[in-house]
């Protein structure tokens, strides 16, 4: 039996039409995702080009939206433009979020995840041959300032965020460890109890212990018991107090 919308939950779908509308300005590079903050383990209400991501209707929310639910009434920003996505498999993208509220209260949020890798692909070569043929400086040929980085600026300094693009509960809590075991070159079998620690932390402050069943995921990936980890959370929020 499906449950019943809280009103918050169906002001967040009003928005759907919205959603297409975006789609069909910004073309097939662009990803449009509404989320339903209420539900952070089914999100994603509405989506068009979910080829960018491969997430679908039903999907979890993203660190992103984790972060944004634990803030709280500390989240007083409006959007964020033009920070780094990263989808599955790593790939880099342009996003951007603007917030959905109802009584001062972060409801939703609507997302805009941009490929632009076409572009970055034709910057490249562009500059390539502004390099390779400089020599010639004919008269014929523009000369055009070649640029020195391909960092994008954002709207302002308070706009810098990050976002992984995860299809799954278990997605965010496997990076996080891949990147653990990556800085220490090892493997999850032989991560140390603070190397672990360390895991549990970096979750539980991107705000993933908001997801039901989160505490299972990671035991899983960790290679832990569901107790261990409680234990490790535990130790984390003691920390938080003393802060």
């Amino acid at each position: 039996m499906q449950q019943k919308l809280t009103a918050d939950q169906e002001y967040v779908r009003e928005f759907i039409p919205f959603v297409d509308f975006l789609a069909d300005i910004l073309g097939p590079n662009s990803e449009v995702v509404l989320n339903d903050l209420l539900d952070l383990n089914h999100s994603v209400v509405a989506i068009r080009n979910s080829h960018i991501s491969h997430r679908k209707v039903g999907d979890p929310a993203t660190d992103l939206a984790l972060r944004t639910m634990k803030a709280g009434d500390a989240e007083k920003r409006e959007y964020l433009a033009n920070y780094k996505g990263v989808s599955h498999g790593d790939n880099t993208l342009r996003s951007s979020t603007f917030f959905l509220r109802q009584h001062g209260e972060v409801v939703g949020m609507i997302c805009i995840n941009t490929d632009d890798s076409v572009l970055d692909n034709l910057q490249q070569q562009v500059i390539k041959v502004l390099t390779n043929y400089k020599h010639l400086d004919s008269p014929t040929i523009y000369k055009t300032k070649v640029p020195t980085t391909d960092k994008r600026e954002t709207v302002s300094a308070n706009s810098i965020e990050s976002e992984h693009l995860t299809t799954s509960i278990g997605d965010l809590a496997k990076e996080v460890t891949q990147s653990v075991c990556a800085r220490y070159g090892i493997s999850v079998d032989y991560l140390k109890r603070d190397d672990k620690l360390e895991i549990v932390r970096n979750l539980y402050h991107q705000g993933y212990f908001l997801l039901k069943d989160s505490v299972s995921e990671v035991a899983k990936v960790i290679k832990v018991s569901d107790p261990s980890v409680y234990r490790y959370l535990q130790i984390v929020k003691d920390e938080e107090l003393q802060d």
